[in-house]
């Protein structure tokens, strides 16, 4: 796994294409998981997953790993990789975060890879789910963007 950030170009290519709904956009380049070849639509393929500094209390266990808490962590919110965030990407649109010199991101980045085949098989099932048709209101329109991705 590696903390990437998704190149600005994506973002603007999904709300050209009315697929940003639910999407953590942000200039300055939002940290997000990469996770290799995760299976969904009988296809695999590569997906993101944001870090959120502030999901809500009342968000269930299971729709996130929890981190560390940030600068901008609210009390009583939660850092973490928040599943239902997930989207689907192209190598094309990714760019390295960088955190060197950052001990914050290299104990993030060191407790994700300690943790990776939770988190994998966490987002796995969560696609899985997803295909079943239960898929969680604040996704992303992961099919949106998939049939842009196939067809560019």
């Amino acid at each position: 796994m590696q903390l990437v950030k998704v190149d600005p170009k994506f973002y603007a290519k999904c709300h050209t294409q009315n697929t940003d709904k639910e999407l953590l956009a942000n200039e300055k380049g939002r940290p997000c998981v990469l996770l290799v070849r995760l299976n969904y639509k009988g296809a695999k393929r590569d997906f993101v997953v944001p870090l959120r500094s502030n999901i809500s209390p009342i968000t269930p266990k299971s729709q996130y790993f929890p981190l560390p808490p940030n600068a901008g962590t609210r009390p009583n919110h939660h850092h973490g990789i928040h599943y239902i965030k997930l989207f689907p990407i192209d190598r094309q649109y990714i760019q390295k975060y960088r955190i060197e010199n950052n001990a914050f991101l290299t104990q993030i980045y060191t407790i994700i890879n300690h943790h990776q085949k939770e988190i994998v098989k966490a987002c796995q099932d969560y696609l899985s789910d997803c295909e079943r048709g239960n898929a969680h209101p604040m996704t992303p329109d992961l099919d949106g963007i998939l049939s842009w991705l196939s067809h560019p």
